[in-house]
This record gives C-alpha cells, structure tokens and sequence, in this order.
C-alpha cells in the first residue's frame, strides 16, 4: 500500500472518527438540553395548573377538575399525552386523567414508590414545583394551595417515550448531515493526501533515477522548509557529492589507464629485450667470426629462434592461441642456455645447466623456451652476486619436468597467490614476465609450483617446478587455469634425461 493511499486511509479514518464523536457530543448534550428544557416547562405549567383547579377541589367538584385536566394533558407537548393525577390532603385520587382512577377504583392506582416520595415532598411547608426523574421520564408535582389552605397536589407523569422521539429525529438529523459532510472530508483527504506526498514522490523518483546510475537528474524541486525539505537537501549534497567522486573516478581511470598503458609498453620492451639481448650478442660474434661457415649458420639460427621468441611473446601478452613452432629439441634448449649466459656472466653467478633431452619431445619450442627463459631471468635477478641458479629438466612419462632453483631469500607464502598476477612483481620487475609465463603454461594446460628449497639450507631460496603435458589430438588440448600452489620443501635432486 503505497503512502499515499496509506495516508488518505489515515485522513479518512480520522474524519469518520472526529465526525461520529462530534455526532454522539452534539446528541448527548441536545439532549440533556433539550430534557432540562422540557422539565422547566412541564414544572411551570404544572404550577399553572395547579393554581387553577384550586377552586374546583374547595368546591370539591371532580368533574370539573377532570376537564381541566384532560385540557393541561392535550396542551403538553408530547405524542402520547402523560398522566395527570390530582391528590387531596389525605394522598388519595381526587381525579386524573385516566378515567378508571377516580370513584370507587382510586385505592387500585398507585405511583409507586415515586407518588410515595413526591407526596412526601409535599409534606414539606416549602412551596413551589418538585421533579423527580426515573427510568421511564420524570414526575412534576406541585401543591395546590392559596392563602395558606392547603387542598392536595398536582402530579404530571411525563413519558420519556416522548423525549426518544424528538431524539431519534434529532439524530437522523445529524447523520444525515454527517454523510452530507463525509465526502467532502473524504475528498479534502486525498487532496491534502496528494499535496503532502508529492514531494515524497519527487523525492523517491530522484532516488530511483540516481540508483540507476543517472546523476545529471536535477532535484531541486523540492523547496519546503518540513523534515521532507530537510530530506530533500540532505538528499542533494549527497548527489553532489556522487558527482564528484564520478568525475574523480573518471580522471582517476584516465590516470591508471596512461599508467597501465606506460607498464604495458615497458613490459612489452622488456620481454623483447631479452632475446634482443642474445641476438646482439650473436651478430657481435658474427661480426668477429664471420668468415667461418658454421658461425654464419649458427649466428642465423639464433637469430631465426630470437625471432620467432619475439613473436610468441606477443602472441602471449594478447592471449591468444599460441604459435604452432616446431616441437622442442636439444638444439632449443642449447639455444636457450645460449642466450642466458650474458644475464649469468653479467650478474656474477653461477648456472648449473642440468638438462640432457637427447630427442624432441611434441611441445612447441617457442612456448616453452619463453616459460624457462622468464623464469630463468626472474631466478637470476633474484640471485646475489656470488650465488647459483639450478637448472634441471628431464623428459618423463606423458610430460616435461622443469625445476629452477636460487639461492636468493625466497617467496612468503601469502606472496606466492599474486605472483602470477599482472604488473605484480617482487623483485622491482614490470611484473608481466611470470604473467606470460603463466598464460603460456595456461595455454599448454600444464601445472605450477613454487616454494621454498630445502628447509635445512641457508638461505631458503625459492624452487620452482614446471609440467607440461605432452601435445596430443587437438580435442585433448584443454585449456585450462593451471593451479598455483605453494609446493612443499625438497631437497635438490638432478633428473636424468
């Protein structure tokens, strides 16, 4: 039920209530006027007519007191005329208006107790008019008397019959005029009902605009000086305030996007740099060897390999599917342990070179030199001078085992979650090195482990460990996030080819 109706309900229920209360007020208190105003009069002309069968009952003449009274009941203003009885001194029926009272049945008709008790105010020596009310209307008595001779009492028994039906008209009267006023209060509710909400509904429209994500919405309509005004101010600095922060947001984005795209460029520059490295270093020695044939075939070769290494790190860094090369051989990883050596003599360590594959094994070279070059340069910055790089890689049953291994301080374990994760690096890298070198081992559905070495060596290192299955049909080739786990303390072993 939405808050207007709610609030309508509410008014009209309200109206109902104040117009039936008022109703009952105004009938209760018309009448107890209206009775107080009717045993005023009823009590005067009861006086009246005492005074005026006074010499009637001297004259001790009956009938002439019972025409005077059935002329005073006539004259009453009642629909059913009340009873008047006439008592002489000694509280017996001189006359009434009811025929069978008077003669020899007068000693059957009785008042009760309320003729006994208005008889016995009459006893007292104090003049004027007695009322007494009851259950079924009330009783007017005055005493007939003049000069001091006292003759008997008048009683007028007034029905209260009569007073219902001036009532009941009386309050047909105002219910009727209470339907005649309800509409109007009822469409004087959904009026003010409609006023009042309006700003609510304003209000709850603009907020449902802004949850949408629309801020350009103007909601300043609102412009009361209520709780609802106060809402509504409250409701804009809150909206400026979201326009800031999108306009901040939106600079800060712009910001990290020049950012992002400057790391992009220098780890792009710095995986190509690489094999850019060992290309120099091959066109150098070319340049000093270059009358011997087998220098000029070998210089060409690794610049061939350098080449193609280029291309798989950028199909890498864009995710694609990777670049079918041939499958690795003895020469690739001659190869590789070729272009590593500048990085090794150039930092000052030691490499100790454990991989005797002596056949190809159906694993595209490009790809896998790119993942044991990233690794093998992010082992060697990791490295003191002074200290060694473990190289080992075997061909085993169904895939390719590598295992780095450094001498550096290692990787804490809440480290090794984020450290395949873009623009992350822990040793002052770019951070996209192991980033690639993940998507490739991603892209080949091989596995990856990293940990510390040996825990009784000193200092701990960090050990990681490679798997890549064999290639097989094309329908087994899955592609699938390898899972990154830190692997438990080995001690180091050598693994024949």
């Amino acid at each position: 039920m939405g808050y207007r109706l709610r609030m309508t309900l509410a008014f009209a229920i309200l109206s109902v209530a104040s117009v039936a209360l008022l109703t009952l007020l105004f009938l209760h208190s018309s009448y107890r006027e209206f009775k107080a105003d009717r045993i005023a009069s009823v009590e005067r002309m009861t006086a009246c007519l005492a005074g005026n069968i006074y010499w009637d009952m001297q004259a001790d003449d009956p009938r002439r007191v019972d025409e005077a009274l059935a002329r005073f009941a006539r004259g009453l203003p009642a629909p059913v005329p009340p009873v008047v009885v006439v008592l002489d001194e000694g509280a017996e029926i001189f006359a009434s208006t009811e025929g069978g009272l008077a003669g020899d049945d007068r000693g059957a008709w009785a008042l009760g107790s309320s003729l006994a008790l208005i008889a016995g105010l009459l006893d007292t020596p104090e003049q004027g008019t007695r009322t007494l009310e009851s259950a079924a209307g009330f009783i007017s008595a005055a005493r007939v008397e003049r000069d001091g001779l006292h003759l008997g009492a008048v009683l007028v028994d007034y029905p209260l019959s009569s007073l219902d039906r001036h009532f009941i008209t009386l309050y047909q009267t105002a219910i009727g005029w209470s339907l005649l006023l309800l509409p109007l209060l009822l469409g004087l509710g959904w009026l003010l009902g409609k006023q009042l909400v309006r700003p609510i509904e304003r209000l709850r429209h603009c907020m449902q605009r802004v949850g949408e994500g629309d801020l350009e919405i103007d909601c300043r309509g609102i412009r009361s000086h209520d709780e609802i005004g106060a809402l509504a101010r409250g409701f804009e600095e809150m909206l400026a305030g979201l326009r800031e922060k999108r306009m901040l947001e939106k600079e800060m984005q712009h910001s990290e996007r020049l950012v992002a795209v400057g790391q992009v460029a220098a780890g792009v520059a710095h995986e190509i740099n690489n094999p850019l490295g060992g290309m120099l270093n091959a066109i150098s020695t070319f340049k000093r060897h270059g009358t011997d044939p087998r220098v000029a075939e070998k210089t060409l070769d690794l610049l061939e390999r350098g080449l193609r290494q280029i291309q798989s790190t950028v199909s890498a860094l864009l995710v694609q599917a990777r670049v079918e090369s041939h499958p690795l051989t003895p020469a690739d990883l001659q190869d590789l342990h070729t272009l590593i050596s500048a990085e090794v003599r150039k930092k000052g360590i030691r490499l100790e070179w454990q991989c005797s594959l002596e056949r190809r094994v159906p694993l595209p070279s490009s790809a896998v030199r790119q993942v044991m070059m990233n690794l093998l340069l992010n082992a060697i910055q990791a490295t003191p001078d002074g200290g060694r790089v473990l190289m080992t890689c075997a061909a085993q049953a169904g895939h390719l085992l590598v295992r780095i291994e450094d001498d550096g301080p290692g990787i804490d374990p809440e480290d090794v979650q984020r450290l395949f994760q873009p623009f992350y690096s822990g040793t002052g890298g770019h951070g996209l090195g192991l980033w690639v070198t993940y998507q490739t081992i991603s892209q080949l559905a091989g596995s990856i482990e990293v940990g510390p070495r040996a825990q009784d060596q000193n200092p701990p290192g960090t050990r990681v460990e490679v798997r890549l299955p064999y290639l097989r049909e094309e329908a087994n080739r899955a592609d699938r996030q390898p899972a990154v786990r830190p692997a438990p303390a080995l001690q180091p072993r050598e693994d024949s080819a």
